[in-house]
């Protein structure tokens, strides 16, 4: 075991990422995001800056950019696309009424869905920026998010103590998975897309098997 340490050592991780074939690491502490390449952190960079607490950060499955969400309570989301060889800045989203907990890009690199303390889930167009649909439904914040291996369906746990699934093609919820006792916390579909991990406050992580993909469920 190896153990990081820098300048900003004191500061609590708020999120983790690592590059599918191992090369980067991205660590996020308060507004700050560094990019380390290989296991020596007195490489790593800064890059962009983040308008308040960075709570997720993704690598796509290239490891040529990195996805990151943050925002500031009660004001704004922010979610960025970052060029990870340099550090510059694809593209930005600025949207929600709230803090953002996650950014999720879709499989195929078009869609980019981000889910906020409002309560809200925002599916936009990765290239354009454009607000595509809004997912309302949950009554209470949005903790994470996942696509399905097709890009086809999208997961969100969130603190009202479900999941839920939702149709990205037209925002249509196709599913609640209810049974949590407390709120969930994160959610993911499993690589053959035929069920969905959770878990959350209650210390259970439950498995449900997913059918309703041609018409909502009951």
């Amino acid at each position: 075991v190896q153990n990081y340490t820098n300048q900003f050592a004191n500061a609590p991780i708020g999120a983790l990422a690592v590059s599918r074939d191992g090369r980067w690491k991205a660590v996020a502490r308060d507004a700050e995001v560094t990019i380390h390449e290989g296991a020596d952190e007195s490489k790593g960079r800064t890059i962009g800056k983040h308008p308040g607490q960075v709570t997720a950060v993704h690598f796509t499955a290239d490891g040529k950019r990195l996805v990151t969400a943050s925002g500031v309570a009660g004001l704004g989301g922010f979610a960025a696309i970052w060029n990870v060889a340099d550090g510059s800045l694809v593209r930005s989203f600025e949207g929600h009424h709230d803090i953002l907990y996650d950014a999720e890009l879709s499989p195929d690199g078009r869609r980019l869905a981000t889910c906020s303390y409002d309560k809200n889930i925002e599916i936009r167009d990765a290239e354009t920026g454009a607000l595509l649909l809004t997912l309302e439904g949950h009554t209470g914040a949005v903790y994470d998010l996942a696509f399905s291996p097709d890009g086809r369906f999208l997961v969100s746990a969130s603190a009202d103590d479900t999941c839920k699934v939702w149709r990205v093609e037209d925002g249509t919820r196709m599913d609640t998975l209810p049974q949590p006792l407390k709120a969930e916390f994160c959610c993911v579909f499993t690589p053959d897309g035929r069920s969905i991990v959770a878990g959350g406050a209650d210390g259970n992580i439950r498995v449900w098997r997913f059918d309703s993909r041609e018409k909502p469920g009951l």
